[in-house]
């Protein structure tokens, strides 16, 4: 005489392979980030936290990247790479610390204005110009798409 497992043992091997289904089904590919940078003052402020992430604005919004700098060590930020076409700088200024110590970063500011829709990396680097591609100790680089 065959005999057939019970009720509860039926309902707890089912509910196992139910989970076992649900679980394999969510895993995948991680949620994407959050967009790059916060809004102030009518632009988008990208910081050292943005490397390497993905910020959206709008042609005619304004783009303000800051980085902390030490021009005093000889090292400073510098474009290294963008499209002018999509993304074009209007300044650069350097501010220096509040407390005057020696050693201190400052903070480099780039402000850039969207000028058409398409997608650009813009591309920084933290070098000593006199000592070329060799010297650089940092960089930092966003991918924006601009939106009409």
């Amino acid at each position: 005489m065959r005999r057939f497992p019970s009720f509860p043992a039926r309902s707890t091997a089912l509910a196992l392979v139910v989970l076992l289904a649900v679980g394999c089904a969510a895993k995948g590919d991680p949620p994407p980030p959050p967009p790059a940078g916060i809004r102030e003052d009518g632009s988008l402020v990208l910081a050292r936290a943005d490397n390497n992430r993905i910020a959206e604005l709008r042609v005619g919004e304004r783009l303000v990247v800051r980085l902390p700098e030490n021009p005093t060590t000889g090292y400073t930020w510098v474009i290294d790479e963008t499209d002018s076409r999509v993304l074009a700088l209007g300044s650069t200024g350097y501010t220096p610390p509040e407390e005057g110590s020696i050693g201190v970063r400052g903070q480099r500011a780039f402000v850039f204005t969207a000028r058409q829709p398409g997608e650009v990396a813009l591309k920084l680097k933290y070098w000593r110009f006199w000592e070329g591609n060799a010297s650089v100790t940092e960089r930092f680089v966003v991918n924006l798409r601009v939106l009409p």
